[in-house]
């Protein structure tokens, strides 16, 4: 009786293959493009007398194939002022399985300006000189920005600068988009997004006067209240209120939360009339902290 002994195994490029098409979407599992994976199937068997023999196929080989991936890492959120750059720090990684270069851009959805620094220097602070704006490499020549060639599951750092103008309203938030897209393979792609939610000052004013009507001659007690509604200080509050035509304003009658206020602008206090033109009274109310008690003016005019 001739005994035969098979051995044969499954090419591993075929395990690959089943791994990539069962993931969404396809990133590679570590065997570099360009491998090649071989492997041969032996029969071991001996002829009628006894003697040993093999029998040997000749090999099947498969090419491991490009797979694009790429990784952007963290999402991020920060509270910011208006009127300031925040920088984002991300890192940028080929998960693919051979040099990729990955296109990175970023889009504010606020329309702010939005930049992206390659970070040289000291990972996730931006530096001047250092850290250099990110430019379309020669490594893919698209007129992109873009990480430059990297080897798979190499990895870089970028600063995405985040630009809020001043003025931006309490509470707003923005949602800056960071996308890299892979140069061999646009399905390679992963995003980021970067959350800013501004803390601004609301400074509210309010305005009344005593007598909705009145005669000639009498006088009138204009109140303005100044308040912070805001999440953030508002300072240097100046108010100024003109007097209205056909009035004459009362000497020495401006009050600031209830204390009376001279006249002059030497005489160290908040309160000064102007007599223009154009006429009118100016009182310095500070800093206002967010949240702070409001600040009360009143001043008085006679009607001519």
């Amino acid at each position: 009786m001739i005994k035969t002994f098979l051995s044969w195994s499954l090419p591993a490029a075929v395990l690959l293959g089943l791994a990539v098409a069962a993931s969404t979407p396809a990133m590679a599992v570590g065997t570099r493009a360009g491998t090649t994976i071989s492997n041969s199937a032996t029969v071991n068997f001996q002829d009628v007398n006894g003697n040993p023999l093999s029998a040997t196929s000749l090999p099947a080989v498969t090419t491991v194939l490009q797979v694009a991936g790429a990784l952007v890492d963290p999402d991020n959120a920060q509270t910011m002022t208006p009127g300031v750059t925040y920088y984002y720090s991300h890192t940028v990684t080929n998960t693919g399985n051979f040099d990729d270069t990955i296109n990175l851009t970023a889009a504010s959805s606020q329309t702010w300006a939005v930049q992206i620094y390659r970070d040289n220097g000291v990972v996730g602070t931006y530096e001047p000189g250092t850290d250099v704006l990110l430019t379309d490499s020669a490594a893919d020549a698209d007129a992109l920005p873009d990480s430059g060639l990297l080897i798979n599951d190499t990895s870089m750092n970028i600063l995405v600068a985040v630009s809020v103008p001043p003025g931006t309203p309490n509470a707003t938030v923005d949602v800056t988009t960071v996308t890299g897209v892979s140069s061999f393979n646009a399905a390679g792609t992963d995003i980021a997004r970067d959350t800013t939610t501004i803390n601004a000052p609301t400074v509210v004013v309010t305005k009344s006067v005593d007598q909705p009507t009145a005669i000639p001659g009498a006088t009138l007690t204009y109140t303005i209240t100044v308040t912070n509604t805001g999440a953030s200080a508002a300072n240097a509050n100046v108010l100024t209120d003109q007097i209205p035509a056909n009035t004459t304003y009362v000497a020495n009658s401006i009050t600031l939360d209830g204390v009376p206020q001279g006249d002059g602008n030497a005489d160290g206090d908040s309160g000064e009339y102007i007599a223009g033109p154009p006429r009118r009274i100016s009182v310095t109310l500070g800093n206002l902290a967010a949240g702070a008690p409001a600040r009360t003016v009143t001043f008085q005019v006679t009607i001519n």
